[in-house]
């Protein structure tokens, strides 16, 4: 039994080739999805009208030329409709000799939709700034040091003047990460109406993650802003306590000249209860959590 085992397996598939080729030879009609492509002559004009971003063709072959065709990359249904006209319905059957790959082996039955409201409008070119959408999960204790940066930070748009007049800026699809502890760049695309074309198409994100920590930092001094040359004011006390939030990185070569702190003369001017709460500006990327004490007592001398 060994020894015919090896016939055994030949012969079966021998018979499952045979099969195969058989079953290939015969004409199958089958529905397939494709992206539109769609082609102007004329340069100056473009389609403003909705446009769907593909089309359902059922196609008559046999077997073996659907599998050919089921098995080739960026397939799409490629057209060219005329110009002439700013307004008119165009029939989709009629490119189909445009589309090589849909050759005499191959009929089209149908094509849905069967036809285009095309609408045409003056191109134009717009340059427009880039909205990063992200949907970040951090690790414990870490988080985004200072916001997303994109690169580029803007894209030129090209499409129909129509569609163009009220796009101000355009998103990204949303990035997702999960569990980050390390700064991370990833390349996106540009969410866009169909019907307007991105230059470039993607983006690249970054996003610098450090350790989120806190500082504390003593004795910064308070500056009075806008005081009269007749007067002084002495503040009681005259410099505060802080604590900041922020990348460890950043918080690391902070300093105390870093720190903005300081109390208006018109605040003093309009206050009633003889105190009045300082300024703080804390350097980029840093957050205050609190400051000691949170309102300074003064004495106003006039000269």
């Amino acid at each position: 039994m060994k020894k015919k085992l090896p016939i055994i397996i030949a012969s079966f598939l021998f018979a499952v080739v045979i099969w195969i080729s058989v079953v290939l030879g015969n004409s199958f009609i089958y529905k397939i999805e494709v992206p539109l492509k769609i082609s102007l002559s004329d340069n100056e004009v473009a389609i403003k009208s909705e446009i769907p971003s593909t089309v359902v063709l059922n196609l008559n072959a046999q077997g073996w030329r659907l599998l050919s065709i089921l098995s080739t990359k960026d397939i799409s249904f490629r057209c060219m409709p005329p110009t002439k006209e700013s307004v008119y319905k165009y029939q989709l059957t009629s490119s189909v000799s445009e589309n090589q790959w849909l050759n005499s082996e191959v009929k089209v039955e149908d094509v849905s939709p069967a036809f285009l409201q095309i609408e045409l409008d003056k191109k134009v070119s717009k340059k427009v700034k880039v909205n990063p959408i992200a949907n970040l999960d951090f690790k414990k204790g870490f988080g985004l040091a200072r916001q997303l940066n994109v690169f580029p930070d803007s894209v030129t748009l090209i499409g129909a003047r129509s569609l163009l007049s009220h796009i101000n800026e355009v998103r990204t699809d949303e990035l997702i990460v999960d569990q980050i502890s390390n700064s991370f760049i990833e390349q996106i695309r540009i969410n866009i109406a169909p019907g307007v074309e991105p230059s470039p198409s993607h983006v690249k994100i970054y996003g610098d993650v450090q350790k989120i920590v806190d500082r504390e930092m003593t004795n910064i001094p308070i500056v009075i802003k806008n005081i009269p040359k007749d007067k002084t004011i002495l503040l009681l006390p005259d410099k505060i306590s802080l604590s900041v939030r922020g990348g460890i990185n950043f918080l690391g070569r902070m300093t105390k000249e870093d720190f903005q702190v300081f109390i208006d003369y018109r605040d003093v001017i309009a206050d009633t209860a003889r105190m009045v709460s300082p300024t703080v500006i804390p350097p980029k990327y840093v957050r205050l959590i609190y400051l000691d004490p949170e309102r300074i007592k003064y004495i106003i001398k006039k000269y």
